[in-house]
């Protein structure tokens, strides 16, 4: 029990194995950051200028600091008194007043906001002090940031009482807080921060659930604009067009966010998470500024181009999106992922770049289409998210699975005779894998369909003819024969004969600047045909083993000794020379001092290769003395057996190449007592023939001699 009027601010320590939950009190407190956060976007609305875009994001910065230099405390220290609730809520009422005078800064008036920023920062210096006086570990630390927050907003407060009494001016009193701003930012930077940073380490889950709460609130304002705009406006297909797309793209940032950002860990080394920390500054300025351009966006005219204004308002916040998104990739591992996490860097990165040059192509372009390019890149990022990483963690977690080794014992302890799951060990679920060694882009397309590559080359070719056909756009009378109403689509065009070297010869660069982007576009064109022509070689010169594996392996007697039998074919019946054949089986095994152990036992066969292998090979391995299976009740339930591999190999003279193929057979799959029929037959004319309807058939090993075939 403590008190509530008034208790010590103990330090927290993620190494003591507490967990950190978000309280309420920091939920109430994000709200009020969000109202700030929205009337900074009303304020931007009216100034979208690149003027106006600085001073918002100058105003966002110090917003943002106030809520970090919180979050960071509250992260670092527990304490819930009515002290701590008090300084909290004073500390809110200023960012209230932030909020309130900052569209007055677009007009010029910055005293108001200078003083609200003072005192907000002020507060959090208050909290540090506090913890400081009364908690005697961690002083270094809370002596540290508090003198940082309490020379900031000395700054701050000084420089806003000088303009109020008209002693500074305005210019002057910008540079002085930007000063201090900067300074605080760079707070975590010198080296007695990361000395106290490794001293009193940083609660990352805390921390990272925090940045993703304030991500989804600011996500959430964006939803509300666009539905609010569309109440109000009469019903209309077109706008109902409009406002789902704008709210795709939404969503879009909501998946990467939460599937990518959310979803990672930060990585060991120097200074990784500090790239984090600093790049939710850019992502959160751009979100926020991405809900006050998808609230207009849904007024763009489906038959004209997009206003200029929020037109790279649009593109130039997600395009910040994208960038800050692949900083943070840069520095965290993503969990759960099939691709090397430099894929997921590239692709976040491309997206931006890709959206800066559709920016500027946007004015030659009808707004529906602007739109519904800008939303494919948002769709373009989820289906890559989804690509890279189709398993969700959860489902293969501690709590829903159980290790092979405990089951084992337990199998063993009470024993069960429940029969168990097949296991494919070719569909192995890899958790943890180093992102280093991860599939790389070439691994999968290789190993995937061929409607894969089919449908990433045309997504790639699309929007690389996109991209140029956007740069093209920017000196449109550098192209012969450009037409004047659908500039943008004849852009396209040239951009394709460009790429695929085609060249039709009707449209031809004319300036200086076209001359060069054709050549950079041409070297790009003829390293994408060597990728895209090598990658499809590489698949269709794979070779492709057509052999056929019994779906049942037979225990038969054979001179009164059991064997293992089952049978291989050759199903197109082509040359397979110098064929060889291993026979494997993973038995699970539980020594007397407890270990649980998977060995790989060779199983010896009668005829392990054969000179030429045309038709079908019946394989025999013998349960005698030398078996590992001797003695070994194949019957019995549980079953050491865990899996029985089978691989083959041999030079296919059709192909030339050595070729492989293998088969995984389960316990299930052991058939007692039976039989192969006979498949092989001999035609009136001397031909043999293969029945392949009958290859997996078995019969009882008692049946009477006449059946047997």
């Amino acid at each position: 029990m403590r008190n509530r009027w008034f208790h010590r601010p103990l330090l927290h320590s993620p190494t003591l194995g507490v967990e950190k939950k978000v309280t309420w009190l920091e939920l109430f407190y994000d709200l009020i950051f969000v109202a700030a956060f929205i009337q900074l976007g009303n304020g931007l609305s009216h100034h979208i200028t690149p003027g106006g875009v600085a001073l918002f994001a100058g105003m966002f910065v110090p917003l943002w600091i106030s809520w970090t230099g919180f979050t960071f405390f509250e992260n670092r220290y527990s304490v819930d008194d009515f002290l701590h609730r008090a300084m909290v809520l004073a500390q809110m009422a200023a960012v209230g007043g932030m909020a309130i005078s900052a569209p007055g800064v677009l007009d010029g008036d910055f005293f108001p906001f200078a003083i609200w920023a003072g005192i907000a920062q002020g507060m959090v210096a208050l909290m540090y002090l506090r913890a400081y006086l009364q908690e005697p570990h961690g002083r270094d630390y809370a002596r540290y940031w508090g003198l940082v927050f309490a020379i900031g907003s000395a700054i701050w407060l000084a420089t806003g009482t000088a303009m109020s009494m008209d002693v500074l001016p305005l210019p002057i009193g910008a540079i002085l807080c930007g000063a201090a701003t900067l300074a605080i930012l760079a707070g975590p930077l010198n080296r007695r921060s990361r000395a106290l940073s490794e001293e009193f380490p940083i609660d990352f889950e805390h921390l990272g659930e925090r940045y993703g709460l304030l991500t989804i609130i600011v996500l959430g304002e964006s939803f509300v604009k666009v539905l609010s705009e569309l109440a109000m406006q009469q019903e209309g297909m077109s706008l109902y067009l409009d406002g789902g797309i704008v709210l795709l793209i939404t969503c879009g940032i909501w998946w990467i966010y939460f599937d990518d950002v959310a979803g990672a860990e930060v990585r060991e080394g120097p200074g990784k998470w500090i790239v984090w920390l600093y790049s939710h500054v850019p992502l959160q300025i751009a979100v926020t500024a991405t809900g006050v351009a998808i609230k207009k966006a849904v007024y763009f005219n489906w038959d004209s181009p997009a206003p200029d204004g929020y037109r790279y308002l649009l593109v130039g916040s997600l395009a910040a999106v994208y960038l800050a998104v692949a900083a943070i990739d840069s520095v965290t591992e993503r969990k759960q992922a099939e691709l090397s996490d430099r894929a997921r860097v590239n692709v976040r990165a491309v997206s931006g770049i890709f959206l800066i040059a559709l920016g500027a192509a946007g004015g030659t372009m009808s707004g529906g289409m602007f739109l519904v390019l800008v939303s494919a890149v948002a769709v373009g990022n989820v289906l890559f998210d989804m690509m890279m990483a189709p398993w969700e963690e959860n489902e293969h977690s501690e709590h829903g699975s159980i290790s092979t080794a405990d089951k084992y014992a337990e199998e063993v302890r009470s024993g069960d005779h429940a029969a168990r799951p097949r296991r494919d060990l070719s569909r192995t679920v890899r958790k943890g894998t180093p992102a280093d060694l991860r599939r790389d882009l070439y691994f999968y397309f290789i190993e995937g369909s061929w409607w894969r590559v089919v449908a990433v080359f045309t997504v790639v070719f699309v929007a690389s003819n996109i991209f140029f056909a956007a740069l093209y756009v920017l000196d449109p009378a550098g192209i012969s024969a450009m037409g004047t109403e659908n500039t943008f689509l004849d852009a396209f065009h040239f951009s394709v004969q460009t790429m695929t070297t085609i060249g039709y010869g009707t449209m031809s660069p004319q300036s200086t600047y076209i001359h060069a982007l054709v050549t950079i576009e041409a070297a790009v064109g003829i390293v994408g045909v060597a990728v895209m022509t090598g990658l499809v070689f590489a698949k269709l010169s794979r070779p492709n083993a057509g052999i056929l594996f019994s779906s049942k392996i037979v225990v038969t007697k054979m001179g009164g000794v059991p064997h293992l039998v089952f049978r291989v074919g050759n199903t197109r019946g082509n040359d397979i020379v110098d064929a060889r054949l291993t026979f494997t089986v993973l038995l699970e095994e539980l020594t007397p001092e407890g270990h649980h152990l998977q060995r790989l036992h060779d199983l010896k066969v009668t005829r392990h290769r054969t000179p030429m292998f045309v038709m079908t090979w019946t394989v025999m391995h013998p349960i005698d003395e030398d078996s590992p299976l001797y003695k070994l009740d194949l019957a019995a339930h549980p079953s050491p057996i865990r899996s029985m591999i089978v691989t083959l190999m041999g030079h296919d003279g059709t192909y030339g190449q050595t070729n492989y193929a293998r088969q995984l057979y389960d316990v299930q799959d052991i058939e007692l007592e039976a039989r192969f029929v006979d498949i092989i037959h001999e035609l009136p004319d001397g031909r043999m023939m293969i029945d392949y309807h009958k290859f997996h058939d078995t019969k009882p090993d008692t049946a009477p001699p006449e059946d047997r075939g």
